[in-house]
């Protein structure tokens, strides 16, 4: 039981870190570079993560210059690939403990 508990804590603060990671990139996207918002049509923050990895909206984003928003795309990077990492381990982990414990 704690282990759930815990595992599930781990869970919620990587998933945690991951939006706010996303939130983050897009809003500095929006905020320092308004032409490629504009460019990727303004997106509402429902469409914002479908827009962002179509191969058009991927094309304008690799050609920011920005600094910090290239930073925060590499933040939001990292943390997505931390908290899938962390559920493919855990998803893993769990299959091979239910197979081979019974």
């Amino acid at each position: 039981m704690v282990v759930s508990i815990i595992l599930g804590i781990i869970w919620a603060l990587l998933m945690w870190r991951s939006v706010v990671c996303e939130y983050r990139y897009y809003a500095a996207v929006k905020l320092l570079e308004p032409d490629v918002w504009h460019q990727l049509g303004s997106p509402s923050w429902i469409k914002a993560p479908m827009v962002f990895v179509s191969p058009r909206g991927a094309q304008l984003l690799d050609g920011i210059s920005h600094e910090t928003v290239r930073g925060l795309a590499g933040q939001h990077r990292k943390s997505g690939r931390a908290f899938l990492a962390y559920t493919i381990v855990v998803l893993a982990g769990s299959i091979a403990y239910f197979r081979f414990s019974g």
